[in-house]
């Protein structure tokens, strides 16, 4: 079966929704029952991270020793904390996200490029009731702690589609779009305003998906 020649990858968190602190929470609850050791997010930035780097962060402020064993078991635990945390407390989806991966997805196979574990991602999509409208194709925190790297993934798993867009609402999504040669669009959805975004020179720039008329005729649909 030949691959789809157009990819549209996107990010989640702050891109097609809000978690509400269960992404964070979770974090906290499986870092504590894997390495023993109680730890305060309150200063962690989960835009733009990858899960991967976050563990490693949060290792080295707590002066402890990087354990491939508990680093594992850390990853065998978020999932099943994310599952019961947004049972909970349900994602909350952006305005226009559902009309709009419904409208792409007739004509472009759908990825994700997300800093979330790859078993985290798909528990978030399927929270939000987003899951259908994706393949499993992308790159995600437990590929590569670097951004860039997990984008570059994604296509090759892809099989490097003739047209590829990726979709974020950070700068590193924007950079890793553009290292990887595929068409950038910042969503003003997440923590960074639009001048910030603007400032990374992203090729199309989104308000919201209420708001992306000139996103849809970017991508000929």
């Amino acid at each position: 079966m030949t691959a789809p020649s157009r990819y549209i990858f996107c990010d989640i968190d702050g891109t097609l929704l809000h978690a509400k602190g269960s992404g964070s929470a979770s974090f906290g609850e499986a870092f504590q029952k894997a390495y023993g050791v109680k730890v305060d997010l309150g200063h962690i930035s989960f835009a733009g991270a990858t899960d991967l780097r976050v563990v490693e962060q949060l290792v080295r402020e707590n002066n402890l020793t990087f354990d491939p064993i508990r680093t594992a078991r850390f990853f065998e635990l978020l999932p099943q904390y994310l599952d019961q945390n947004m049972t909970r407390f349900p994602p909350i989806v952006f305005h226009g996200v559902r009309e709009f991966l419904e409208r792409v997805s007739r004509n472009w196979a759908l990825g994700l490029v997300s800093g979330n574990i790859r078993e985290c991602a798909y528990l978030k999509l399927k929270h939000g009731s987003l899951d259908q409208y994706f393949t499993r194709v992308g790159g995600f925190g437990d590929d590569d702690g670097n951004r860039n790297r997990m984008a570059a993934l994604a296509l090759e798993r892809a099989g490097n589609p003739v047209e590829a867009f990726l979709l974020g609402d950070t700068p590193s999504d924007i950079e890793a779009a553009k290292v990887n040669g595929m068409v950038s669009v910042a969503v003003c959805n997440g923590q960074f305003d639009r001048a910030t975004l603007e400032a990374e020179s992203p090729d199309l720039i989104v308000d919201s998906f209420e708001d992306a008329e000139h996103l849809f005729q970017a991508l000929n649909v």
